[in-house]
């Protein structure tokens, strides 16, 4: 009996399916949700508490939350980097939280902490199509 991915990968050709996009902006909108919609439970578990972790604790060392109209060019890319954290970005900048500029140097890691769960988040995402397609088996 073949496996949930293997039966994906198994599709016709022409037939389309909607699984593979709808985990991709599950997974990039709420942390781990991909893996919700693919069956993987445990690896989305384990990816919400990591990225909603660093997503706190960026927040709690008072880390810059990036906005786009700046002139500098790495302030753009910090905010793209943000951007992947999907719902946690909007209520972060809805709510005013983070600080507008780096003030000491745990603000500064704190910022980190938040660009590196939005990069988290995109990669997760696209592990979850990439399971969706059938590409990656588990």
């Amino acid at each position: 009996m073949a496996t949930e991915s293997q039966q994906i990968a198994q599709r016709i050709p022409g037939e389309k399916s909607s699984l593979p996009t709808l985990a991709l902006i599950a997974g990039w909108l709420i942390p781990g949700a991909g893996h919700l919609v693919v069956r993987k439970p445990i690896r989305a578990a384990l990816l919400f508490v990591s990225i909603l972790g660093m997503f706190v604790v960026g927040l709690s060392l008072q880390g810059k939350v990036y906005s786009f109209g700046t002139d500098s060019i790495i302030d753009k890319l910090c905010f793209v980097a943000q951007l992947g954290l999907g719902v946690l970005f909007g209520i972060a900048k809805g709510a005013g939280w983070g600080a507008s500029s780096a003030v000491n140097t745990m603000a500064d890691y704190g910022g980190k902490f938040l660009i590196a769960g939005g990069l988290l988040n995109v990669i997760a995402a696209v592990d979850a199509l990439s399971l969706a397609n059938g590409r990656k088996a588990s």
